[in-house]
């Protein structure tokens, strides 16, 4: 079976989540992990510079943090379960990361994805 769509790995494509991109991340990743716990989200919303600081984030990682870069977190290697958490503690989505990615407005992203999810459990058919 032969794909006519090629697959193309390298930038803006696919971004590989590898070992060596773990270990440059993994200060970013432990800090978008971190808040999972309601009483650090509120401390970062109450001081974001503060609690990233303390967290051990690099100049430049602050810097994509404060500017919602979530494309350049990911590249940085934050990995994108964690990366969303700080999307979330923002009052963002994956919708936003998303959009980002394609370098694209989120309104615009969603109206390009064809599926719709329209029969979660305990919702109407």
């Amino acid at each position: 079976m032969s794909n006519s769509i090629p697959f193309n790995l390298d930038p803006p494509g696919t971004y590989i989540y590898t070992g060596e991109m773990a270990t440059k991340g993994y200060k970013l990743t432990r800090f978008g992990l971190s808040l999972r716990r309601p009483d650090n989200r509120e401390k970062f919303l109450a001081d974001e510079d503060a609690y990233m600081r303390a967290a051990g984030l690099s100049d430049e990682e602050i810097a994509l943090v404060k500017a919602r870069d979530w494309t350049g977190l990911l590249q940085a290697g934050g990995h994108l379960q964690a990366m969303l958490k700080v999307a979330a503690t923002l009052g963002q989505n994956l919708w936003h990361i998303g959009a980002h990615n394609a370098e694209m407005e989120v309104e615009e992203l969603m109206r390009l994805c064809p599926r719709k999810v329209n029969a979660l459990p305990g919702g109407e058919d």
